[in-house]
């Protein structure tokens, strides 16, 4: 009879259990759900940075589609917030890796699948380079003027980042196609860093990502040379040619004091007493703030005398004499 009780106390506890577990799963059962845009967290990127590298590529808004098993309930109460998908790269060295995506949920729930389930980085040594700063101006802004560098600031910048990137760098370039830009002010124009091609280079840090710049604008002008003589030839001579080479120059200056002026004088040549013809360098005078474009202020001249011809006297000629 002891015996046919417990037997009885054992089935009891077992249809229980039976009809608690059938219940739970009747009402309660476990159930899938999909969590998409799951945010993936990259852990210890300081710690690489502070080594020296960097990560190439998009490393931001990355994001994987999550299923996840569990029951009704738990799966109900369960906000994306409390869903934590993350990669610790504090490991990582130089070179593409895939590193497999920690989910962190609450216990209960189990992860079925994950797309992607991995995230592969690529980690690259981080340099840096030392460039100076150039300029290129517009033909359609000059106009026919002559325009230079009046001041640059900074003349050098340093950009730093990943090697690949860095190894493509060619030069820092600052574009001036603005008219305004060539008004003698001081004028903030962006730097752009270029590959060979003459493409932008994106994703570098830039010591200075902006230059002040100012220009010198200068209108020019051809202009005959005039030989500035001093003193006078010996009175019995007189002078039968005068010239420079070249006998006319291109000055450059501010146009309100190049528009006045239509000659340019050599600086003076002694000519007292002169008898005999001269020859010789000699510089131009030129006006403050005017230049020789594109040449040299100095230019070579030649002055040609002979006796003058006494009155009543003829010269004769070697032919005349032969007669």
């Amino acid at each position: 009879m002891k015996t046919t009780d417990n037997k009885l106390k054992i089935l009891s506890v077992l249809l229980a259990i039976f009809m608690w577990t059938y219940v739970t799963n009747s009402t309660n059962p476990n159930v899938n759900k999909v969590y998409r845009g799951v945010p993936v967290v990259i852990k210890n990127q300081d710690d690489l940075e502070r080594n020296g590298y960097t990560i190439i590529g998009n490393n931001e808004n990355i994001t994987t589609t999550l299923k996840l098993k569990g029951s009704r309930e738990k799966l109900i109460d369960l906000r994306p917030e409390n869903i934590y998908a993350s990669v610790d790269i504090s490991d990582l060295k130089e070179g593409v890796q895939s590193l497999n995506i920690k989910v962190d949920i609450p216990s209960g729930i189990n992860v079925e699948d994950a797309d992607p389930s991995q995230l592969t980085l690529n980690i690259q040594k981080v340099i840096e380079k030392r460039l100076p700063v150039n300029y290129v101006i517009s033909d359609q802004i000059k106009d026919g003027k002559i325009v230079e560098l009046n001041e640059i600031n900074p003349k050098e910048i340093t950009v730093k980042g990943p090697a690949s990137l860095i190894n493509k760098v060619d030069r820092a370039e600052v574009k001036i196609d603005d008219p305004s830009l060539i008004d003698g002010q001081v004028h903030n124009v962006n730097i752009n860093v270029l590959d060979r091609s003459g493409k932008k280079i994106a994703n570098l840090d830039i010591s200075d990502e902006d230059a002040n710049i100012s220009f010198r604008v200068f209108e020019t002008k051809r202009v005959p040379i005039k030989i500035d003589a001093n003193g006078s030839i010996n009175p019995s001579y007189e002078m039968t040619e005068a010239y420079t080479a070249p006998d006319s120059i291109v000055i450059k200056g501010p146009e309100s004091i190049i528009k006045e002026i239509d000659e340019v004088l050599t600086e003076p040549i002694n000519l007292f007493n002169l008898k005999t013809g001269k020859s010789g360098e000699v510089k131009l005078k030129l006006p403050e703030s005017v230049e020789v474009y594109d040449g040299d202020d100095v230019v070579t001249y030649k002055i040609d005398v002979q006796r003058k011809a006494r009155a009543g006297i003829d010269i004769k000629t070697d032919d005349e004499d032969d007669k």
